[in-house]
């Protein structure tokens, strides 16, 4: 036999060997990686101190604006469709009356449009998706000044779009997310009378259950420019959970929020557990919700983000997503987190 078909040979067998030992070794590694971040999520919810309740909010104006665009006759508010359109304008409306300046293209709309088609991302680990078509949507967008104009806007976002009518039933959304919409008003009315540094930017977005493209088209069509802005804060989910738990996600990316986290804790009647932020590589199976929502397109285009919500519960993407399984209490105060965060964060930004 010849040295080089021995060398061959030979270059074959490791190759075999490290396949076999990666087979083998890859789901060990997995758990292991997976029980320590179980562990280590389960430390900081045994940790976790609430705080009394806080009433700064108007909570049955939450819970009032929660049931109209979870109500059937919003027919769960597919991009284009009527009750689609009805939310939009109607959120157009409120942030009319609170005072909120036009931000969009058209006063306060940014309509735009997507055709289906398929995309090939680093983020889904080379797997392709398709992204439906997205007719006649439109993101919401209303400024509030700040004190400091100087300063750049903190971005407010939550998608107020859901998965419309299947079969015949209606898919509410109300966790997903009338209940991120909601806070997201009271907070505009909130910072209207009390108000930041910061200007604030409030962004009810369309078609997130598509492939965030209501997010994407911010950019895509440059209406928002990533330099420009300080910082986005996204809810999704705010409304349900049985174990009194709200997620931070972000502080993986961007540690100088830890102890802004830490603080915010104090001043919250919920438990804040930082986490499902880290890549597979440091939780193995634990789910990384870094860009499961809108504000994966920011972090994407480099603006520093948390996102704000709830684990996926029984009626996730269900018909019984409905606002009767809403749990009025712990929304309210999860609604007063997010209150008590951007005012740290303004703060924190305050000379930038």
């Amino acid at each position: 036999m010849s040295v080089t078909k021995r060398l061959y040979l030979a270059g074959a067998a490791l190759v075999i060997a490290a396949i076999l030992l990666y087979t083998l070794a890859w789901p060990a590694w997995q758990q292991q990686l997976t029980g320590q971040e179980s562990a280590r999520l389960a430390q900081l919810q045994a940790a976790a101190k609430p705080a009394a309740a806080q009433q700064r909010l108007d909570h049955q104006q939450l819970l009032a604006d929660l049931n109209w665009l979870a109500h059937p006759d919003r027919q769960g508010r597919k991009p284009g469709s009527r009750g689609g359109i009805e939310a939009r304008n109607w959120l157009a409306r409120q942030f009319a009356e609170i005072g909120l300046q036009p931000a969009g293209t058209d006063g306060y709309l940014q309509p735009f449009h997507v055709k289906q088609h398929f995309v090939f991302s680093r983020w889904l680990r080379g797997k392709t998706a398709t992204v439906p078509a997205a007719e006649n949507a439109a993101n919401v967008l209303g400024l509030l000044p700040g004190l400091n104009p100087q300063l750049k806007p903190i971005v407010l976002t939550a998608h107020y779009d859901h998965l419309g009518v299947e079969n015949g039933e209606v898919f509410a959304g109300a966790d997903d997310n009338a209940s991120g919409v909601a806070t997201l008003l009271g907070l505009a009315r909130y910072f209207s009378e009390h108000p930041l540094d910061h200007p604030l930017l409030f962004v009810a977005l369309d078609a997130e259950e598509g492939g965030l493209q209501g997010a994407v088209a911010l950019f895509k069509h440059q209406l928002l420019q990533p330099e420009q802005l300080a910082f986005n804060v996204n809810m999704d989910m705010l409304s349900r959970d049985t174990d009194q738990l709200l997620f931070a996600v972000g502080s993986y990316q961007q540690p100088w929020l830890s102890p802004l986290l830490h603080t915010l804790q104090q001043q919250s009647a919920v438990k804040i557990i930082a986490g499902h932020d880290r890549p597979w590589y440091r939780a193995g199976n634990t789910q990384d919700w870094t860009l499961s929502s809108d504000h994966g397109v920011f972090y994407q285009q480099q603006v520093p983000f948390i996102y704000f919500g709830v684990a996926d519960h029984d009626d996730y993407h269900s018909v019984r997503d409905t606002a009767e399984k809403v749990d009025p209490d712990f929304y309210a105060q999860v609604s007063e987190t997010i209150l008590s965060f951007i005012q740290l964060l303004d703060q924190q930004f305050k000379h930038n």
